[in-house]
């Protein structure tokens, strides 16, 4: 058993968290709002809404989701809410998988 697979082993844990990260990353939804948050830049729902062209309630929904898994944050300036990518992990995962499907 390598040391890899022995990592994955159902026992530890490891294999559920796993796939409950894979599970979150596999909607094309979620992929986009996490490609629009790993641009740097603090967004509210609206905000992401717009220029993702989805309907608010779907984002929120999408950013819950995210947020309980780790991946998103969120801070209030006065009355809004505004959400960042705060896992430079997922940022380096979506990298690596663009530059897979590219060739590159």
């Amino acid at each position: 058993m390598t040391i890899l697979s022995s990592q994955l082993s159902e026992d530890g844990g490891n294999l559920e968290a796993l796939v409950r990260i894979f599970k979150a990353l596999s909607d094309q939804s979620r992929l986009r709002i996490i490609a629009t948050l790993a641009e740097d830049k603090r967004r509210n729902v609206s905000e992401i809404a717009n220029e993702l062209g989805m309907s608010i309630s779907s984002v929120s929904h999408h950013l819950s989701i995210l947020g309980n898994l780790g991946f998103v944050g969120k801070k209030r300036n006065g009355k809004q809410i505004y959400h960042s990518l705060d896992d430079q992990c997922v940022r380096d995962i979506l990298k690596r998988a663009i530059e897979h499907v590219s060739g590159n």
